[in-house]
């Protein structure tokens, strides 16, 4: 069958577009799929993971998703739709056109605004179905007559949950011969429940009111005390991420929260020991299978249309009432202090999810297509075939899965890709020209990297190769990429110097590596704030001179040349502790504003040495963390008695590098 997804695009890294890949590589592997993208261009974005097989057809590539290109509102989407401010007169036009020649046998639309207009478009020969991803009752009380009228023209409706398909309204459409079949949304499962412990607690979801975030920050912020080891990463886009970075740092979270502006993928939720979903309301129960399909135990409300639908208490997850802050820091504790509990549940959780696996959704659909008969309800359905069916031949591009396995060893897997002898780790850059090449085993498909013979890369970045018998590389794409917290990566009691190596996706979606090699590094770990210096803790490793003093530097951005001591340093059993006094840098300033990089310099008289955080999971750290400004006013004898007195503050951040700096401003 050739299968057409509707959706509004996949150009962004959207839950919108997330379905659509999810949906199309689900049904990928036995028919022809083609996702037509209503807003956007057809590149789809390299977050989405789309197969290859699968065709893009984007019917305005020049207009943004967000974008108006006609003043005139949509006629076939319902007013008053949550999405219909989406859509105008040019994209009903479009939409008419396209579906009126498409040749598909069935049509899949996302939304109930696009459900709405396939409803009132052509499409000979086809089966068309409406994929609700909201329940009914959360549309506006005004659209639902309208909707439940526009529905009893498609062949299917297909709700996600089973409270959801109870509603009257699909009780209407059944009884007008619309065949109604509960299906959850596609999720990709993990090989197996046994995966390295992280310490990590995830949050996803949208940066809304009804998610109460607020509620998951203030529940982990009470298991702070008794549990003081694990962080929390809350992942998503949305207009309260400013009130969500507010309140980390009023609850003194900084260290241990990281705030993910994107959505989380699979790789998130596997290296994930706990999920939180504090929802007061969800539309499915997805957030809550993401994480039961990647072996991770759930921490949720109990609300309808969620985890109550999916999760029996104490099978893969622990239930909490909605709104109570101390019962989901109890379950969050409870989890955190059992290994074994977390063990039995991440076993119990997949079983749990593989009714939503992608072999289970594959066979709920082909159920329904062959149920459903092609072309023969409503004004639209009859009518002359345009196009054939045919599977699509897809040269799939050379891709590579990589995880990181309890001995600290890399697993690439390998797809996409023929006769591979070898990947090559080639240096990225000019004059670099350092190569590592690994065996492939296991017929062509696996290799595996020991992070310690990627010792002789210097810092920068590296490119990894699929090489055949020939010698020809072809350059891997980053695939499902799971990296356990990365505690164990780089083997670090090995060697003499620093050196940390991860894995990323780069811009264009290809598999690329970071690489920090350093003869001296400075780890920081945590910092804490007093009424007048910060206070910052860390380990070192490589070639320090510890028998005499160590020296906590700052270096002026502005003027490098310019470095003065600004506190005092400890040092016991590779430990540092370093107050960094803020005096020194009222003293010190020139500008309104200036930035101050952060050393360490011991008693051998070498270039003192970056404080950075490095040795996590983390790329580029500055993009998910940001400290707290301590902010208060000049001493009276700073500058004399007769000088008036400022009100400075000073803000630690890290660079691209994940090296630590500050920025000291004056504040009027």
């Amino acid at each position: 069958m050739h299968i057409e997804i509707l959706a509004h695009t996949v150009a962004t890294d959207s839950v919108g577009a997330r379905a659509a890949a999810r949906l199309a590589q689900t049904l990928a592997a036995g028919h022809r799929v083609t996702v037509v993208a209503v807003r956007g261009a057809a590149e789809p974005h390299p977050a989405l993971r789309l197969p290859e097989n699968v065709d893009v057809v984007a019917l305005a590539p020049s207009v943004g998703s967000g974008d108006r290109d006609d003043d005139e509102t949509s006629q076939l989407v319902i007013a008053g739709d949550p999405e219909f401010r989406r859509y105008n007169r040019a994209d009903d036009g479009r939409l008419k056109k396209h579906l009126s020649a498409s040749g598909a046998d069935a049509v899949v639309a996302l939304s109930s605004a696009l459900g709405a207009a396939l409803a009132q478009c052509r499409v000979p020969h086809a089966r068309r179905i409406a994929r609700q991803p909201a329940p009914v009752e959360r549309l506006p009380e005004s659209v639902r007559a309208r909707w439940t009228e526009l529905y009893r023209e498609l062949d299917a409706v297909v709700p996600l949950t089973e409270h959801d398909a109870a509603a009257p309204e699909y009780q209407a459409l059944r009884a007008a011969g619309v065949e109604v079949c509960r299906i959850p949304e596609p999720v990709l499962l993990a090989e197996s429940p046994d995966k390295p412990t992280t310490g990590v607690v995830i949050s996803a979801g949208r940066l809304v009111s009804h998610r109460r975030v607020e509620l998951a920050l203030h529940a982990f912020s009470q298991t702070r005390a008794a549990q003081p080891g694990w962080q929390l990463r809350v992942f998503g886009t949305g207009p309260l991420r400013r009130e969500t970075r507010e309140l980390v740092m009023a609850l003194g979270l900084h260290d241990h929260v990281l705030l993910v502006d994107r959505e989380a993928g699979e790789e998130d939720f596997y290296d994930a020991d706990i999920a939180l979903v504090t929802a007061e309301r969800v539309d499915s129960a997805r957030p809550v299978l993401e994480a039961l399909a990647q072996a991770t135990p759930v921490v949720a409300t109990e609300v309808p249309f969620g985890a109550s639908e999916v999760l029996a208490e104490g099978h893969g997850g622990l239930l909490v009432p909605v709104g109570d802050v101390h019962g989901t820091a109890a379950a969050l504790e409870r989890y955190m202090a059992d290994e074994q509990l977390r063990s039995a549940h991440r076993a119990q959780a997949l079983r749990t999810a593989r009714s939503a696996g992608a072999e289970q959704v594959a066979e709920a659909y082909e159920e329904l297509f062959t149920s459903v008969k092609a072309g023969v309800r409503g004004r639209w359905g009859k009518g002359r075939r345009t196009g054939g069916g045919a599977p699509a031949e897809g040269r799939p591009r050379p891709t590579a899965d990589c995880r990181v396995l309890t001995n600290g060893v890399w697993e690439l897997t390998l797809r996409g890709v023929s006769g591979a002898r070898t990947v090559r780790v080639k240096e990225q850059g000019k004059g670099r020209k350092e190569v590592v090449d690994f065996a492939v085993e296991g017929g062509g498909t696996r290799a595996l990297i020991d992070a310690r013979e990627l010792a002789v890369l210097g810092e920068g970045r590296a490119d990894l190769y699929a090489v055949d018998g020939k010698g020809r590389e072809s350059r891997l794409r980053y695939g499902l990429c799971t990296l356990g917290g990365a505690r164990d990566v780089g083997h670090l009691g090995d060697l003499d110097h620093f050196h940390w190596v991860l894995p990323y996706a780069s811009e264009g979606g290809y598999l690329r590596l970071r690489v920090w090699s350093r003869q001296s590094h400075a780890e920081l770990v945590t910092v804490d704030y007093s009424d007048t210096s910060l206070w910052l803790t860390g380990w070192l490793q490589g070639e320090w001179q510890l028998g005499g003093e160590l020296l906590l530097l700052l270096r002026r951005r502005q003027e490098p040349a310019r470095t003065l001591a600004a506190g005092r340093v400890r040092f016991e059993g590779g430990w540092f502790g370093a107050e960094l006094v803020m005096d020194e840098a009222m003293r010190a300033r020139l500008l309104l504003r200036e930035n101050w990089d952060v050393l360490l310099a011991d008693s051998s008289g070498r270039e003192p040495v970056r404080v950075a955080r490095i040795a996590d999971d983390q790329v580029v750290r500055r993009d998910v963390q940001r400290f707290p400004e301590l902010v208060r006013e000049e001493p009276t004898d700073l500058f004399g008695p007769d000088v008036g007195r400022a009100v400075v503050g000073l803000r630690p951040y890290f660079t691209a590098d994940n090296e630590l700096s500050l920025v000291v401003t004056e504040h009027h």
